[in-house]
């Protein structure tokens, strides 16, 4: 057998060891910077109007990046007796957003930027075009229907996520719960939230005719739910009745509109209960929950022993309707928008290939003071079924 140069036998082996360095080398270096896709994320914000879950999605959402690092530790100890949800005034989203930027920490994975709150109610039409395409920010959490199609028809710059909003897909935010109009969208998506409650409330309250009060418009009707109410009316074979009010405006100039608002409401409540209707859906509106909740349905539903559905969770219950149903859960949902963001920061998941549904387990209330004033009974096992009951 012809034997191989002794030049040649070393250059082989030394190439040969080459290869496996490289091939060795470059899979640690690889897995390396899988392990270290460190990306400083710069957060800001954009509500359609102030709400309490809004605010408290927010702090939940801080409090697991105090957990990875990007916040400083205290922050969550601070807030631990917050609820949002429960207690919740003009101007505490702002002052939580200040706050949670005084403890970004340096060198995180994510950065809440100052300065880049903000409220739609409260800004002129010609200030909108602030919010999007920034320089100093690369993600914008976005809470509300509004504020979530603003971003979706101006935001080009930066990636947006739309944690909250009726219906992102029939709002045409994303395509489907896999599938996006734009790279750079995001949208958390509950298909079955709105028809769960529906059907919660139909098994819990028994109606036959379900009167609502909405403005007459396409961004009413769909925050509404309405068409959900129409599809489970005929699965569940209930009535559904409607009627028409006009919202007061963004910013009431006029100090007698709120005023003339809930005469409104009052009178659109006895027309449905004319109508025949034994159950009121308490849909998504300017109501002042704690200061007005209770004097809309002493003035006629209350008396008239009519039973009410709300839409909007907990604080309307709280309040004086009969029964509600969570929608979402603010620390499942923070929960899925920071594993979310961990795979896209740290594992490297395309922005537009990150999981949209989130499922929340629901949660039941029941005001039993309500309950005993229009005489209205439920059995000892579905009381048992309350997370909630507000005596």
């Amino acid at each position: 057998m012809m034997k191989r140069p002794l030049k040649q036998s070393i250059c082989w082996v030394l190439s040969f060891v080459l290869v496996v360095l490289t091939i060795t080398y470059g899979v640690k270096t690889g897995a390396n910077a899988a392990e270290k896709t460190e990306k400083t994320i710069r957060i800001g914000y954009v509500e359609g109007i102030q709400l309490g879950s809004f605010a408290q999605l927010i702090l939940k959402i801080a409090c697991f990046m105090e957990e990875e690092g990007s916040i400083r530790e205290g922050f969550s100890e601070k807030y631990a007796d917050v609820d949002y949800e429960l207690v919740y005034k003009d101007g505490d989203t702002a002052a939580l957003w200040e706050d949670i930027c005084d403890y970004n920490t340096k060198g995180g994975h994510y950065q809440f930027v100052r300065e880049t709150c903000f409220n739609m109610e409260q800004m002129a039409e010609e200030e909108l075009p602030e919010i999007v395409n920034r320089d100093d920010v690369d993600l914008m959490f976005a809470m509300g229907t509004v504020a979530g199609e603003y971003l979706r028809d101006h935001e080009t710059k930066n990636n947006y996520m739309v944690m909250v909003a009726a219906d992102p897909i029939a709002s045409k935010i994303v395509k489907s719960e896999t599938e996006r109009y734009a790279k750079n969208a995001y949208a958390l998506i509950d298909n079955t939230a709105y028809q769960r409650q529906i059907e919660a409330g139909y098994k819990f309250l028994h109606f036959q005719k379900l009167g609502i009060v909405c403005e007459d418009s396409k961004v009413a009707y769909l925050y509404s739910a309405i068409d959900v109410v129409r599809q489970k009316a005929k699965e569940l074979g209930f009535e559904m009745l409607i009627e028409n009010v006009d919202e007061p405006t963004d910013e009431p100039t006029d100090e007698d509109e709120m005023p003339a608002y809930y005469n409104k409401l009052k009178k659109a409540y006895r027309r449905l209960i004319k109508q025949g209707a034994d159950t009121i859906y308490i849909t998504f509106s300017p109501i002042d929950y704690e200061n007005k909740m209770q004097e809309l349905l002493d003035d006629a539903i209350i008396p008239n022993h009519i039973k009410t559905l709300a839409q909007d969770e907990s604080l309307p219950v709280r309040n004086g309707v009969l029964f509600g149903m969570s929608q979402a859960d603010s620390e499942e949902l923070a929960f899925h928008v920071t594993r979310q963001l961990a795979r896209y920061t740290q594992e490297g998941v395309p922005f537009d290939q990150l999981d949209m549904v989130c499922e929340c387990t629901p949660k039941l209330f029941l005001n039993y003071q309500t309950a005993q004033r229009i005489d209205f009974e439920l059995s000892f096992e579905n009381l048992q079924l309350m997370d909630t009951i507000y005596r």
